[in-house]
């Protein structure tokens, strides 16, 4: 697999033309400069306070399905003149935003904790690349979700094709990613030797996805508990978050084989459910299975047991179990050091599991560290974390 991508990269890299089809119908937004265009991405005045360029930037990677694509990412730079040698990047790897095009971070506003991070990062004079990930943002492409060799060619084919295109960037870089994002920094760790002439420092995943099977059974473990404990509120969120996923992953293994169907995951009453992972985002998605759910607990006096949405063995589905095990981050040793972050609270990513990855990547002899947060979500563990965060950045860029 790494030979693949570093072949894909070789190619791409050395392609004389690069072909663009964009992700908006009104050419008049980008600038043409080379072989790449760019739009301004609409910021606020906290951000555009602190980067000099907030840029939507387009480029081309090779897809899943091996054709070239067109991708976009997200370009931030600090204000001021940039340092010697260039603006030292760091990656930011975006969590679930969903599988539909319209949940590109580039279609939407920079807020939350995803803001206040980068912000944080731009303040401590890095720039900031923020890829989309391969299919989101074009209507024309599916988007892969938790698959690994994609994920990491976005992030790489961005970093490149970025620091190609902007002049002002450094070949030193790290990556940060949160959830379905932590899984895509791993994987550009692994796959980070594609990039010879750049100096990867390392990693820091929050809550990074893994162990899909066993996150979905301790999961759907908690929901039924606290459908027992009469919580049906948090057994809805919780249960409808769960199957938002399996739907998206549903989605993700059929982006990369078109002989892929819903009903190897999902009973055929809830396909069509399921199927909205390609047209909703992932918070819409859920509202309409907590809906579904809902109904459910209502009509079985709240035995949550009672719904049934996936198959009962679909976890032994070749397609469904071969897409699990292939996708699950750094099963080999990586090269630079991790720092994972993890909250203990954490209903969608149980820390169980982060363990057992962590665990798994010290056999291999990866340099990790991990730091289990007492109280913090799936949320909080980023946005109550953010100075040790970029402490954590600085840490490694000194190296």
């Amino acid at each position: 697999m790494q030979q693949l991508l570093k072949k894909s990269l070789i190619a791409l890299s050395c392609s004389s033309v690069l072909f663009f089809a964009g992700c908006s119908d009104d050419d008049n937004d980008f600038s043409f400069i080379g072989e790449s265009k760019t739009k301004t991405f609409k910021v606020d005045n906290d951000v555009a306070n602190v980067a000099n360029k907030h840029d939507i930037f387009t480029y081309t990677m090779p897809s899943v399905l091996n054709k070239n694509i067109d991708a976009t990412t997200l370009v931030f730079t600090p204000k001021g003149n940039a340092p010697v040698g260039g603006w030292p990047v760091v990656v930011w790897a975006h969590g679930t935003t969903g599988a539909a095009d319209q949940c590109a971070p580039s279609a939407n506003a920079l807020d939350g904790l995803e803001k206040n991070l980068i912000m944080a990062l731009l303040q401590k004079g890095y720039a900031v690349v923020a890829p989309d990930y391969e299919g989101l943002g074009n209507k024309k492409v599916a988007h892969p979700y938790l698959n690994l060799q994609s994920a990491a060619k976005s992030i790489l084919f961005a970093l490149d094709e970025a620091n190609k295109h902007y002049g002002n960037l450094s070949k030193n870089w790290s990556v940060i990613g949160w959830s379905q994002g932590g899984h895509a920094a791993l994987a550009a760790a692994e796959y980070s030797k594609a990039l010879p002439s750049y100096n990867f420092k390392g990693t820091i995943a929050i809550a990074p996805a893994s162990y899909l099977a066993e996150t979905l059974d301790m999961g759907m473990d908690v929901a039924n508990n606290l459908a027992i404990a009469q919580d049906f509120k948090s057994a809805t969120e919780v249960s409808a978050t769960l199957h938002t996923y399996a739907a998206i992953v549903s989605s993700g293994i059929k982006a990369g084989s078109t002989t892929f169907k819903y009903n190897q995951a999902f009973v055929d009453a809830k396909v069509p459910l399921a199927e909205k992972a390609e047209s909703l985002c992932s918070p819409e998605l859920a509202v309409e299975f907590g809906k579904d759910i809902a109904n459910s607990l209502q009509a079985n006096h709240g035995n949550l047991s009672k719904y049934q949405a996936l198959q009962p063995n679909f976890k032994e589905d070749p397609d469904i179990a071969n897409y699990l095990a292939d996708n699950t981050p750094a099963k080999i040793k990586l090269e630079k050091p991790v720092y994972i972050y993890q909250g203990k609270a954490d209903t969608t990513v149980p820390y169980p599991i982060t363990v057992k990855l962590v665990e798994n990547m010290l056999a291999k002899k990866t340099d990790v560290h991990l730091k289990l947060l007492e109280g913090k979500t799936h949320s909080t563990a980023v946005s109550d974390n953010i100075p040790a965060l970029v402490n954590d950045v600085d840490v490694l860029m000194r190296q």
